[in-house]
């Protein structure tokens, strides 16, 4: 049966349409873009050799007795060549947009990246989201990646992006707004009450490790859309341990993994949600990181709307990642 439900935090309303699921629509009819031709691969600017295709870099990873914008990296950060936001104005337009780029080599999907990759990546992310607090002009950042067609990548080659501007999305106020108002009623979390196994029907875990719950949230806007939230409730992602985003590597490249199997080679998008940079422990807001296959394309009703059909429950999508993570 058909259900609507309206998420506490970000306000959406999604409505739940299992019998959309028996559409003839497979994510295998789309499996051919996933094979990278080579001219691909030979045109890729992001690859190892390319360094005076990109803007100089910005930050990198990389041994020692290597030089900036030469070969040898194991990952770079580098400005957008094609920018939303630009720092040449001191005026209301100002902002920073830039590229991690994760891997040297042509990869189109990041689940095949290795462990150490994504130890990089988490690194690069709290690098980048922590020089930009120091801007007095930038009052929040995002970290996003963009995978396949429909997640709106560009390019090929695996890589995040950073934005990061004096204007705060209404979306994020939104959230910051619902995080606070619980705070203060209830006098604990709202993104607690997320992660516990509760028979209120809003959120379930999908498993814990030593420093996350991951959840598939109560009104989950796409199929087995799934958060990763630290169990410390830590306000701003800049301010992990080093231990903190080991763990956090380990766990998301096993959910991309596990998506991976259920679903099939997939296109997506993750976000890294962090609050404006002003914003209080007191607020009760804690990052996190979401999630979001993007199995068909976002269609009129929900354009107009703003809101979403989901045919797939949260709590059929957490059944089926337990067992596939073997929880």
């Amino acid at each position: 049966m058909s259900e609507i439900r309206t998420d506490p935090l970000t306000g959406f309303t999604t409505i739940f349409a299992p019998e959309r699921a028996r559409r003839p629509i497979k994510i295998s009819d789309n499996a051919s873009q996933y094979i990278p031709t080579q001219e691909q691969i030979d045109s890729d600017p992001f690859a190892e050799g390319k360094e005076s295709e990109t803007t100089p870099e910005l930050f990198a990873i990389r041994p020692s007795d290597t030089k900036a914008n030469q070969p040898g990296w194991k990952l770079r950060v580098v400005a957008n060549k094609y920018p939303a936001l630009t720092p040449v104005s001191e005026t209301d337009e100002y902002g920073v947009h830039e590229v991690i780029v994760e891997c040297p080599q042509f990869e189109t999907h990041v689940t095949r990246l290795e462990p150490t990759q994504f130890q990089y990546m988490f690194q690069a992310y709290r690098q980048r989201v922590a020089t930009h607090r120091e801007d007095p002009r930038l009052n929040y950042a995002i970290i996003f990646k963009n995978q396949g067609i429909l997640g709106g990548a560009s390019l090929g080659h695996v890589h995040s992006q950073l934005l990061a501007s004096h204007l705060i999305p209404q979306a994020l106020q939104q959230e910051v707004r619902a995080a606070r108002t619980y705070q203060l009623e209830q006098g604990c979390s709202l993104f607690e009450t997320f992660t516990r196994d509760s028979t209120d029907g809003r959120s379930g875990r999908v498993m814990t490790s030593e420093y996350f719950d991951v959840i598939c949230p109560y009104a989950s806007r796409f199929a087995f859309e799934t958060w990763v939230i630290p169990r410390s409730l830590k306000t701003h992602f800049d301010q992990s341990s080093d231990q903190e985003l080991n763990d956090l590597a380990c766990i998301t490249r096993r959910l991309l993994s596990a998506l991976e199997s259920l679903l099939g080679r997939h296109d997506l998008n993750y976000v890294i949600q962090t609050p404006p940079y002003d914003t209080s422990e007191q607020d009760g807001y804690t990052w996190s990181l979401r999630i979001y296959p993007r199995l068909s394309h976002l269609a009129g009703f929900e354009l107009a709307s703003n809101a979403f059909i989901n045919p797939v429950y949260p709590e059929q999508a957490l059944e089926q990642l337990r067992k596939q993570l073997g929880c």
